[in-house]
This record gives structure tokens, sequence and C-alpha cells, in this order.
């Protein structure tokens, strides 16, 4: 009994001692929960803090990059300057400004809608394909009328995942801000049309000589064609193409109900019906065009006025045609041959003259710029290059005979094959064996992919027509790989713009750097390729100073060359048929050496004389990657 009162006060000191525990581990719990609960909402706090800042962050810098002004009074002026601020061309009237649904009539509107987005005024202004879209980056724009309207927004052009996600972002306010008319009034005022003109009001005065309210229903479906491709169905260049796109918007336009759709064959034509309104000014037109192409792949639509510096020498230019002009028509035509083109360039491959034909015509590509033309002995020069780099001496014995290679079997141009032949007798000779014989010896994929290293742009093939000259290649490719030694075996960066700013700010857009590349042509090389050149140099061709050049006509005779440079420009003469007829009477080595001798002497009027190894050796010295050099020394001394 005793035993059992002295085990209660125990027990009760227990359930004291227990209670006294759970209290403090329910304490315990509950500042732990309260410590979570803190935690929970401050993640969430700043989750949704971190989140609003992402999305004021993303709307800042969607706002910066846009550009929503108009200039209702005047379309923005393109300023064109040479090499050193002077003046060369003002551009007017390539961006529309006045688009006005009120005056242009429904059925026109409606051309444009049954061409880009049959649903416009069905959808909300995004698709599926544009939310997939973001997750790429490449250049497609945006599948409805609203994204490509809200890409035209944006006041520097761009590719990317990011700037896709902003373009949609930028279509739904716009559907949500604006109504279908005024979306659609910039689209028809905004959008690409090709040739550095954007909107349907500055094509149709342009193209048809024609506001844009009194065009027909064909001429609207042709302007829609070029919104949808400016390149494939340009009407001046492709005027076929681009009728036949235009038929086909006519025949949705039927299936749409937006007209009969038995009136569609009366509308439909095979080529459209133009008035095109041009005029050739102090430089020839081929250049502006360069120009105005890459503004627009630069800034896209603006209403700002802008400036364009090229490295275009204007009087180099002036001379170039006026003695392409001159030359054409005294020693070419009576000959057969109607066109002739020029390009010249710096060794850091920047173009002072382009000539693109005898005279402008906005119906013709740049024959020096943009068509291709089979090159002949002009393009062999690449794997000799390569050769040179694998052992620079020229006189090192290679191959000459007729062994298959990739299935093909050269023929030399004598038909002689001396079994062994030194590379500089085999490039003076122009034989057509070694050049395939190196291309098999180092790899015929090799020396196409070195070829497109050293500058060649144009699509090559993938078997010996890379190397015999069957793979027909612009004048700038061959301007760029014959630069290669004068710029000390760097790869030349081919360019005629080297600044692009907006002129009230002096916003510069675009600067011309010079990209730092490997050498594909060693030193030693290099001392290799000017024997090869210099033995293949007519002496009877004589200039005021160290120079190399030689002349071509291409196996089917529809194509004559002359290319030759100093220390201080490469310049490639050409000329030829549009039609590719053969040209057998027109020699590269004597009409057009002709030519190439006279715009050399002009050209180089006021240059000192230099060496061309010492010349390169001063560029590496002085060429600070963004600065024009051309002339430089002759500036500072007039300054």
């Amino acid at each position: 009994m005793a035993e059992e009162e002295r085990d209660e006060p125990q027990r009760g000191g227990a359930n004291a001692a227990q209670a006294a525990m759970q209290e403090i581990t329910e304490r315990e719990l509950r500042i732990i929960r309260i410590r979570r609960r803190r935690r929970s909402m401050l993640i969430v706090v700043l989750s949704a803090f971190l989140t609003f800042s992402a999305a004021l962050a993303t709307m800042l810098l969607i706002q910066s990059n846009l550009d929503f002004s108009r200039n209702m009074i005047r379309s923005p002026e393109v300023r064109v300057m040479g090499f050193d601020g002077a003046t060369l061309e003002i551009v007017r009237g390539r961006y529309s400004q006045d688009v006005s649904l009120t005056t242009i009539p429904e059925r026109i509107q409606n051309v444009f809608v049954a061409a880009s987005d049959p649903d416009f005024y069905g959808h909300l202004g995004v698709t599926v394909s544009d939310f997939i879209r973001i997750f790429k980056s490449n250049d497609v724009p945006g599948s409805t009328i609203t994204m490509k309207v809200a890409r035209s927004f944006f006041k520097v052009p761009e590719a990317s995942a990011g700037r896709h996600l902003q373009e949609l972002l930028v279509a739904l306010w716009l559907e949500l801000k604006f109504n279908k008319k005024t979306i659609l009034r910039s689209y028809l005022e905004r959008t690409y049309m090709g040739r550095g003109i954007f909107g349907i009001t500055a094509a149709s005065r342009i193209w048809y000589g024609s506001p844009a309210e009194r065009i027909t229903l064909h001429q609207a479906a042709v302007l829609a064609a070029a919104m949808n491709d400016p390149i494939k169905f340009d009407p001046l260049y492709h005027p076929s193409d681009a009728a036949n796109a235009a038929n086909e918007i006519l025949l949705n336009m039927g299936r749409y109900k937006y007209i009969e759709l038995d009136r569609v064959s009366a509308l439909t034509l095979l080529k459209p019906k133009l008035d095109v309104q041009y005029e050739d000014g102090v430089v020839s037109s081929y250049v502006v065009d360069i120009v105005m192409n890459e503004v627009a792949e630069r800034i896209g639509y603006t209403s700002r006025d802008i400036e364009v510096t090229t490295s275009i020498d204007l009087s180099v230019q002036r001379q170039a045609q006026k003695l392409v002009r001159e030359v054409a028509n005294l020693r070419l035509k009576p000959n057969g041959v109607n066109q002739a083109a020029l390009i010249s360039m710096s060794p850091d491959g920047r173009v002072r003259a382009i000539v693109g034909g005898v005279t402008y015509s906005p119906f013709h590509p740049n024959r020096a710029w943009d068509v291709k033309h089979f090159p002949g002995r002009m393009i062999k020069i690449i794997p000799y290059y390569y050769a040179l780099n694998e052992n620079s001496d020229p006189a090192q014995w290679v191959r000459d005979n007729r062994m298959a290679a990739g299935g093909w079997r050269p023929v030399n141009p004598d038909h002689e094959y001396r079994g062994q032949i030194s590379l500089r007798e085999a490039f003076v000779r122009d034989v057509n064996t070694v050049p395939v014989n190196l291309a098999d010896q180092f790899g015929l994929l090799n020396v196409r992919n070195y070829a497109q290293e050293i500058g060649i742009k144009s699509p090559l093939s993938n078997d010996i027509r890379t190397v015999v000259g069957l793979d027909p290649v612009t004048l700038a490719d061959i301007a760029s790989i014959h630069a290669l030694p004068q710029n000390s075996g760097q790869p030349v960066q081919l360019s005629l713009v080297n600044k692009v700013m907006f002129a009230a700010t002096n916003e510069v857009v675009y600067q011309r750097v010079q990209q730092a590349a490997p050498s594909r042509l060693t030193d030693a090389a290099i001392q290799g390729a000017y024997t090869l050149f210099s033995s293949v140099t007519d002496p009877q061709l004589r200039l005021d100073r160290p120079f190399a050049g030689y002349g071509t006509q291409d196996t089917g005779a529809s194509d004559a060359w002359f290319t030759g440079f100093t220390s201080d420009l490469i310049t490639v003469v050409w000329a030829g048929n549009d039609d590719n007829s053969r040209i057998p009477q027109i020699r590269g080595d004597v009409e057009l050496a002709s030519l190439w001798r006279l715009f050399m002497l002009d050209a180089h009027d006021g240059l000192p004389i230099r060496s061309m190894i010492r010349a390169a050796s001063q560029r590496r010295r002085e060429n600070d990657g963004v600065t024009d050099m051309w002339k430089h020394d002759l500036l500072n001394e007039q300054q």
C-alpha cells in the first residue's frame, strides 16, 4: 500500500513531463509550420515579383525595339554616299506612307487578303504554327497578316526564337488594340515588295505609273504575289511567274467568294501590265539597287530619312560606266556582243566601282553582282592555290594525262598530253587535266569546300565541273578568289555598304567591321601564286605600276573574261549576251584586256606606285578593321 502511494507521485510527475514534452513538440511544430508558410509566401511573392519583372522587362524591351512612326508629309529619303561622304544619289518614293482604305476599293483590299490570309477576318491574329515558330530561329515570317504587320514594326529585322516570341506578343496586342481594317492598312503600307520598295502605293507608282486606287485586280494580284515572295515573283525579272501567281490569287478570290468565279478567266493574263518609272542617275542604278536591297534587309520599313555610306569612288565609278559603254559600242556590239560588265574592288573586299551592264535596265539583273556566267579558266586557280598550300614550289611536277576522275575524262584545249608538266606551265597552257588531277589527288570535296571558303558564293557541283569552269559564277566570285594573295591569304569580306544610319539622329544601324578570318593561303603559297599570275600576264599589256592579269573565253564560247590586279585594285571584266549565245570573235585577252587596261589607268590616277607584297604588309599594319583605307593618304593631305 505504501509502495503504491510512493509510485503515485512518480506517475504524476511522468505524466506532467510527458505533457510538457508534447507541448514543446507542438510548439516546435507550429513554429516549423509558420516558417514553412512564411517561406512559401516568400517564394510566391518572389516568384510573382520575378514574373512581373520579367514581363515588365520584356514589355520594355519590345517597346524599345518598336517603331510606330508615320510620315504623312512625304516618303523618307535614302541618301547614298561614296566612301568620302560625297552624295551619289538621293532615292525617294520607295516607302509607302499614304495608304488609305477609304480610297482603295474594297475589291482591291480583298486581293491581298485572299493572297496572304483568307481567314484574316475570322482569327485572333495568330495560329498554331506561329506558336511552333517561337522555338525556331529561321527567317520565315508569321503565318497571318497580323503577324507580318507585327514583324514590320520592329526597328531592325532579326531572325531568332526570342524575336519570334516578341512578334507573337505584339500580334496579340495589335488584335486587342486595333480593328482588322487598321491592321490591314498597315500591312498594305509596310510590307516589303522587293527592290527596296515597301507598300502598295510606292510599288504602284514605280511599277505601274499609277496610284494604287486605280490599279486593276490583276495588277493588285501581281503586287500581292510580290508581297508573298519578293524574289520569286518579281514582275520585272520574272514576269511570267508573277502573272501565273497573280492568276492563282484571282482563282482563290473566286473560291472564297470575293468575286464571281466565272469572272476569273476574263481577268487572267500571261504577262503583267507594267509601266515602269525609273531614271538612271549620276551613278548606275545597278549600284542603287544593291544599296536599297541591303538597306531593306538591315532596317526594314521606316519613316525616317536614311544615310548610306558606300565604298564607291565616284570618279572611278563614272570612268567605269563611261569606258564600258564606249568599248561595248566600238568593239563589242559590231561583233555581235551586246553586254559587258565590270567590278573593281580593294583587296579587303570593298567595291570601288561596279557596272552591271552597258546601260541600266530595270528588267535585267546586275550582270556583275547577280547573274552567273561560265568562268572557264578563271576558276581553275582554286586547285592551284590548294596545291601551293601543300607544296609552294610552282615548278613542282604534276600529272597531265586523261585519267578519269569521278566519271569524267578531261580534255585539254590543244588535245596534247605531256604525262608530266610543271604547275607553272600547266597554268600558262590552261590544261584541263591538271586541275582535275589535283582535285582528285587532294579530294574533290576538299577543293570544293576550299573554293567556298575563299569567296565563291555561287552553288558548286559535286563533280569536276567545279574545277574546269563549267559551274556558272558571278564576277564578284571571281574577283574574291583573285584577291586572296593581295589580302594576305585571308578571304575577302565582299561589300558595297560601309555604314547605314538614320539621318536625323545619327543613330548607326550598321557599321562594316572587318571580321577576323584564318589565312587560307600560306605566305609561301602567296609567293607561288604571284609567280603563276606573272607567268600568264601578257608582256605587251602595260600599266605604270606592277600588275598581273589574264583573259579567257569559256569552253562554250559564250562568255569572255579578263581579270587582273595591282597593289590597290582587283578588277574583273566580262562580255557576253543575255541569251548565252556564242561569241567566238571576242577574246578576253584582246578586247577585254584593252577595256581593263583603260579602266585601271584611270582608276589609279594619283595613287602611289607600290609593289603588291609591300602594299599587303602595309595594309596589315594600318587597317583597324573599320576605317575605309581607300585613298586614305590622299584625303589626309587634302584636309
